[in-house]
């Protein structure tokens, strides 16, 4: 088990530092390919191109066949692609390694997320909860440590080494022990397995609005931490940084908050209604003494929720619970590239319309995570396949 825990940590942490490795480093990658810095962020839109893509099919592909199926070759195909960006010379086949990197992402951290799910009920909550702390503390590291190889040798050096750092955990990965897939499974259509059971959709709604959308509003705090504090850049990625620590305690004290107060769903729309109150009074109050307890709050609550409705994912649809998660993670990214220029288009416009925006996404988030009608939820998440 602590193979798999580490193994599992250390794809969601590699995912969750490709995402957001580009951050600092746009400008030397657009120096080296002759290209605007503007024009390198097509690497995201490339990545988010090929997750999207392949997320489903990975997903429906692990349920049939057996998660380490997916994962291990998705695992090697992430670390070529990442070091073939880093060695290619010509920014067309940079973007076209970013897509088959986001492909192969895609059946790297929704598997990853099923994998640790499919531990059982006993220990499944705690270890969604360490796989998001995996992704989160890759989100939150990443940006500092491509800078830094970036300043020391090359922005091609912390792609490569993205790449390179994933290989070993590919082959450790091989030796994670995960349920047999029954052989009916096989031979069966998968299509007889219920995918959008009660729950399932406004769980995967949250996912794109409360997860998403508020990631794309939560973003934008440095832009008003400079607006109404005057801090400068490096000020404002050490506070990036801290908050994301402070994600990291809310996704390792999620399992306890669970064990006392009852499942993701009811967890995750308590978290959301805390980020709701802080984005208002984040992009709403004109002092700025109230964002030293407001961001901090923020990002607690986010680090709590967002492992908890993963968990809640999970539990909805077992039979198809792959595929259910990866659909998670597309409505997340969908999300996230939906709000994320509206929402820079609203601080323009005045913070208030951004925390108008915020808390629509929220509400609506909350909204969607009501308790399902028809058959219960216990009875939901435990229902199989007929045979």
């Amino acid at each position: 088990m602590h193979i798999q825990g580490i193994s599992l940590f250390a794809i969601a942490f590699l995912v969750g530092a490709d995402e957001l490795l580009l951050g600092p480093i746009l400008t030397p990658i657009g120096n080296d390919f002759s290209v605007k810095p503007e024009s390198v962020t097509l690497f995201v839109t490339a990545y988010s191109l090929g997750n999207a893509v392949c997320a489903f099919f990975f997903g429906a592909l692990s349920d049939r066949y057996g998660r380490m199926q997916v994962l291990i070759p998705a695992s090697i195909v992430f670390a070529g692609a990442s070091v073939a960006t880093a060695l290619t010379e010509c920014f067309s086949c940079a973007l076209f390694f970013r897509v088959v990197t986001g492909a192969a992402s895609a059946g790297m951290l929704p598997i990853a997320f099923a994998i640790a799910a499919d531990t059982g009920t006993s220990r499944a909550i705690r270890s969604v909860a360490f796989v998001q702390a995996g992704l989160t503390l890759g989100m939150v590291t990443s940006p500092s440590l491509g800078a830094l190889l970036t300043e020391l040798f090359s922005w091609r050096i912390a792609f490569a080494a993205l790449g390179i750092a994933a290989l070993p955990f590919a082959l450790m990965a091989m030796l994670i022990r995960t349920a047999p897939i029954p052989a009916e499974s096989i031979s069966q259509p998968v299509s007889r397995a219920r995918l959008l059971v009660p729950g399932s959709v406004g769980a995967l709604i949250a996912m794109g609005f409360g997860l998403g959308g508020g990631t794309a509003i939560f973003t934008l705090i440095g832009e008003r931490l400079r607006d109404i504090a005057g801090l400068g850049t490096g000020t404002i990625g050490g506070v990036y940084a801290l908050l994301g620590i402070v994600s990291v305690i809310g996704n390792v004290a999620m399992p306890r908050i669970s064990a006392r107060f009852g499942d993701g769903r009811h967890i995750m729309r308590c978290a959301l209604v805390v980020c709701l109150t802080m984005n208002a009074v984040v992009f709403v109050t004109p002092a700025g003494w109230p964002l030293a307890f407001a961001l901090p709050l923020w990002a607690l609550a986010a680090g709590i929720g967002s492992p908890a409705l993963m968990n809640y994912i999970a539990e909805l649809a077992t039979a198809r619970r792959g595929a259910l998660m990866a659909l998670g993670m597309t409505a997340m990214h969908g999300g996230l590239a939906v709000t994320s220029g509206l929402a820079g288009m609203t601080y323009t416009m005045g913070p208030e319309w951004t925390a108008a925006l915020g808390t629509l996404l929220f509400a609506l988030a909350i909204l969607a995570l009501r308790p399902a009608k028809g058959p219960a939820e216990s009875e939901t998440r435990h229902r199989t396949v007929d045979p």
